[in-house]
């Protein structure tokens, strides 16, 4: 019997001691009584998990229960300062007087985060000295002994970021730090070639390092900066907004192939130029990724892939020159809409909300061209599910347009027909109702209204 407690004992000691989740704990030099958050970063996506607060000595604890994923987190205080951190189910103990300085963070406790952060500092410096030594090296006559020594600390420099590289990750070739740091590796060309062969070396290897089957590089923004920069490369010799933007489709097919390596990768990475190529209005770039995207070649119909399948029908369907898709409805004051039928020369449909602060720069701008006449019509569809809000906001404001109100948030039938994700989202459209153009800068509104 005291055979049998006792070992009964043991087990309930092993799962108490292996149920136990970890923490991050830290501590921020001047932060005393303040909220500091836990975000989980995919991409560029930064999901909230938890929140602390801290004490009179800056220090705080994030508990990290068995669920938690690993990967790349950051420890959140006010905009742009964050600390990075690797979770991979340990405890992680850090302190820093700079949240948001590299060389300031000192970790105490965590391989992976000893491993990265020894990586991003000489990584951070070495880059910074190669800039440097690059500028000199272009500008600077060859034959002199000056130039020789430069050649040589820039390749010293090179070579020392290479070798700690291969070091840490052989070394640690189990952490998910050397998988960030394997593919984060910097392609640093030959210090000899000048500014156009640079660019070319680069263009030709800049996914050299980056491991596109592995799917935990999801978890971190190794390859969303990865696909940022390749984009970035391939624009600096642009001489026209047309030269750019063909330029940015080439980048496409490109960062494609690779990623074309892992499904889930590649979901990713098409997900991710969907999102950036919305936040800036570049429809040939959303059009072009409609068309040029090969999700049908995988097999497996995750729900990631048929969502992306399915906004990528509705950019096709909402491209320029397509027809804007109709509805019929009534407007605030219950007067049915019929799109099809405005006979206005043009008409712009713009999706906002009573709390969107960026609406109120874009709706005064239509309101201007709206009072002038010119067979102009403007319907504008809010977002808001609260009438009485709403109807508080038009009253303050000269709004004598259409005014439609599903009042069902971003689950409207007509928001959700067009697919709406943000406001404000403006569509001009000619007699027809062909989509003329979809501005998102005021710059853009002004000169597509101008000329109506």
């Amino acid at each position: 019997m005291l055979r049998l407690l006792f070992i009964l004992l043991f087990f309930l000691s092993v799962l108490s001691v292996n149920s136990q989740s970890n923490r991050i704990s830290g501590t921020i030099s001047g932060l005393e009584n303040e909220n500091v958050y836990l975000m989980r970063l995919m991409g560029e996506r930064k999901i909230t998990v938890d929140t602390a607060l801290t004490d009179l000595t800056g220090s705080f604890i994030f508990n990290m229960p068995e669920s938690r994923d690993a990967g790349m987190y950051l420890i959140i205080k006010g905009t742009g300062k964050a600390v990075e951190l690797i979770y991979n189910y340990e405890d992680i103990q850090f302190t820093t007087s700079e949240i948001d300085n590299v060389d300031a963070i000192q970790i105490i406790s965590s391989v992976e985060n000893l491993i990265y952060y020894d990586y991003l500092r000489l990584k951070s410096d070495n880059l910074y000295k190669v800039k440097v030594i690059n500028a000199f090296i272009q500008n600077y006559p060859p034959n002199d002994k000056l130039y020789v020594e430069a050649i040589n600390q820039y390749e010293f420099l090179r070579k020392q970021l290479n070798d700690r590289v291969d070091k840490l990750t052989s070394d640690n070739n189990l952490t998910f730090a050397a998988k960030f740091i394997s593919s984060d590796r910097p392609i640093i060309p030959d210090p000899t070639l000048n500014a156009l062969e640079k660019d070319d070396y680069l263009k030709t290897h800049f996914f050299d390092n980056v491991d596109f089957s592995d799917s935990m590089l999801i978890n971190s923004t190794v390859l969303t900066s990865k696909v940022v920069g390749y984009l970035s490369l391939n624009q600096k010799y642009a001489t026209s907004q047309e030269e750019l933007e063909n330029l940015m489709l080439i980048s496409i097919d490109t960062i494609f192939k690779y990623a074309s390596s892992n499904q889930e990768v590649y979901e990713h990475v098409v997900d991710f130029l969907i999102s950036g190529f919305e936040s800036i209005g570049f429809e040939k770039g959303l059009e072009y990724i409609a068309n040029a995207n090969t999700l049908n070649d995988f097999c497996e119909n995750t729900e990631r892939k048929l969502n992306l399948q399915e906004k990528l029908e509705l950019i096709k369907k909402l491209a320029i020159g397509q027809l804007a898709p109709e509805f019929k409805v009534k407007d605030i004051n219950g007067i049915d809409i019929d799109l099809y039928a405005i006979e206005a020369e043009t008409t712009v449909i713009v999706f906002w909300a009573s709390w969107c602060p960026h609406c109120d720069d874009i709706l005064p701008i239509i309101n201007n061209y709206y009072k002038k006449g010119n067979q102009i019509e403007v319907i504008a569809i809010s977002i808001d599910d609260n009438e009485e809000v709403l109807k508080e906001s038009l009253s303050h404001n000269d709004y004598n347009w259409i005014n439609i109100a599903e009042l069902k948030g971003w689950y409207g039938p007509i928001i959700e027909k067009y697919g709406i994700v943000a406001t404000p989202t403006v569509l001009v459209l000619d007699r027809e109702k062909k989509i003329l153009a979809k501005p998102v800068r005021k710059e853009d509104l002004e000169s597509v209204l101008s000329v109506r």
